[in-house]
């Protein structure tokens, strides 16, 4: 592996990352609003990615901080339920002081309170989501971004990263359009209009090839390795596929709808 490849990944292991259990990549699991469950427990693991390990979080907070306004009773309601049921889950525990002893059943929309996250289901696999990509997911001109997180997070969850930090893996992700359908149950024309964006953002880099006249396959990686995708992506493309880089009918950078 090449010294500036290797310099990417050491530079992207300084960044702080939050664990997302890898079950709640199949966010259409945990009901109609699945997916801003999911996103609402990122805010709040991000938010106590701290020393004491706890958010000092409300709902009007959250909603100010992912930009939301705070004059909608039936949004406040929207992000209300989502914390109770975080609790309900076993995700979070949401307690009104300090002392952390009992955990609230009810929710007053204006006040904060101690958020500790329980790491639920993390011991049989988690998606290393980057606080630095929760930023600029928050800063997006969108009114789907609990739809866009839970895209990222099926991208994001299908990376493989080497735990020993000897690099012998690359975190590239190669999960099918189809896939992320099925997990999310966001339609397909949406989840590409997701990945578009997230690529047009800047926060994942993806790579796509024409392997022959009826298959064509993205290959992605976050932003911070653009330079490296296509280096990774090639001997993929060629083992999963059988076929010489040469033999390809074409590809390019972008997200492929096919």
């Amino acid at each position: 592996m090449s010294t500036e490849t290797i310099s990417t990944t050491r530079q992207e292991r300084l960044e702080s990352f939050i664990m997302i259990s890898k079950s709640l990549m199949v966010s259409k699991n945990l009901g109609k609003n699945g997916e801003l469950d999911v996103y609402h427990l990122a805010i709040v693991k991000s938010l106590a990615n701290n020393f004491q390990g706890v958010a000092y979080t409300g709902v009007s907070h959250i909603m100010r901080f992912i930009g939301m306004s705070t004059e909608q009773n039936i949004t406040k309601t929207r992000t209300k339920d989502s914390l109770l049921r975080l609790q309900e889950m076993g995700h979070i525990g949401i307690f009104e002081d300090v002392t952390m002893e009992s955990m609230v059943s009810d929710l007053k929309p204006a006040n904060n309170y101690f958020i500790i996250p329980t790491g639920k289901d993390q011991e049989f696999g988690f998606a290393k989501v980057f606080y630095k990509d929760i930023q600029m997911i928050v800063a997006m001109k969108s009114d789907y971004k609990p739809k866009i997180f839970a895209t990222y997070l099926n991208v994001i969850g299908n990376m493989f990263y080497d735990s020993t930090g000897n690099n012998k893996n690359v975190p590239i992700s190669f999960i099918a359009i189809d896939t992320v359908v099925k997990n999310t149950g966001i339609n397909r024309r949406s989840v590409v209009e997701y990945l578009k964006a997230l690529f047009e953002e800047e926060i994942l880099f993806f790579i796509h090839f024409h392997i022959n006249n009826s298959i064509t396959k993205n290959y992605c990686t976050r932003w911070i390795h653009k330079e490296h995708t296509a280096e990774w992506a090639f001997p993929l493309a060629e083992f999963h596929y059988k076929t010489k880089r040469n033999k390809f009918k074409g590809g390019g950078k972008g997200v492929s709808e096919e």
